[in-house]
């Protein structure tokens, strides 16, 4: 029993270190662009859902639980989105990239093509499939499960 403990518990450790060494990556592949991280994923999300709300926003994030108003406050300030009034309800608020968050779109998009061809030299795609599987189980019946789900990444893929 002592080992299943330490094999979980060293499982945990590589899952948090993989995490941190990711986002480390991306961090400095999106340092040149002029964004984080989050401010990536809201930029995807915004191209692919553009017009949406920041409680639909929220809904789809995954850097970000909870309301994502002091993020989406910043993006503001750095014109990257702007609010723009529901044409059928004023009183409902959508988010829109500006042509600068378009700009970086594109930018963005180029940075995250050089962490997955980091990826595909370390694994294989059957790796990477298998890889998804097992980490998608810690994610089953989660908040986390639904919003990959609603972004298109089925889990029983």
């Amino acid at each position: 029993m002592e080992e299943n403990l330490k094999e979980a518990e060293k499982f945990r450790y590589i899952i948090l270190a993989v995490q941190r060494r990711g986002n480390k990556l991306l961090k400095e592949y999106l340092k040149e662009i002029g964004v984080t991280p989050s401010q990536s994923e809201v930029i995807s999300i915004l191209k692919n859902e553009e017009y949406i709300t920041l409680k639909d926003l929220g809904r789809l994030l995954i850097c970000e639980e909870g309301s994502p108003s002091r993020l989406v406050e910043r993006m503001v300030k750095d014109q990257l989105i702007e609010r723009v009034r529901d044409k059928n309800d004023s009183r409902f608020v959508r988010l829109v990239l500006t042509s600068l968050g378009h700009e970086k779109y594109s930018l963005i998009i180029r940075a995250e093509a050089k962490m997955y061809t980091l990826l595909e030299q370390i694994y294989t795609i059957d790796e990477l499939q298998v890889l998804n599987q097992i980490l998608g189980k810690l994610l089953i019946d989660t908040s986390f499960e639904r919003t990959l789900e609603e972004r298109g990444y089925s889990m029983n893929d």
